[in-house]
């Protein structure tokens, strides 16, 4: 959860709920869930200098690429006005994931129910435990604190 860590970032989205589409954006981009890709080559390719034959099986690693000092500036910073943000976070092209629109409809509710709900959200501890994965990332659980604030 990139806000509670960021709280600077979240009253940053409280201050102006304009930012929100672009906040989802960024926690997609700082915290990719699907780190990596399977693939197979269809044909001979040369990457960075490096042929991979035909029928090779690679990993393409989305985390890292949301991190590409070449396409983000300042990648190591979680940043809600980034914009804009060519993240990788739902794949691309033939790949790219169908259920992205509604992950962010539901992201956009989500989010806006709990900034109208809550005055203070924050993490119950800095430490969160990683989901048991390799290339899926995310927390096992993610204890908040939270703090009420009168509906909008």
């Amino acid at each position: 959860m990139c806000f509670a860590a960021h709280p600077g970032q979240l009253a940053a989205v409280r201050a102006r709920p304009d930012l929100l589409p672009h906040a989802i954006e960024e926690v997609l981009r700082y915290k990719t869930p699907v780190q990596a890709m399977f693939r197979a080559t269809r044909c001979a390719v040369e990457l960075d200098g490096t042929r991979i034959p035909a029928g090779a099986f690679v990993i393409a690693m989305i985390g890292a690429a949301n991190r590409d000092p070449a396409r983000f500036a300042e990648p190591a910073r979680f940043d809600v006005a980034r914009a804009p943000n060519p993240h990788l976070a739902f794949g691309h092209g033939i790949h790219f994931c169908l259920g992205a629109p509604l992950s962010r409809l539901e992201a956009t509710i989500a989010l806006d129910e709990l900034l109208a709900r809550f005055a203070q959200l924050e993490l119950a501890s800095p430490d969160w435990p990683p989901r048991a994965s390799f290339h899926v990332h995310g927390p096992a659980a993610l204890p908040v604190r939270v703090h009420r604030a009168a509906r909008r």
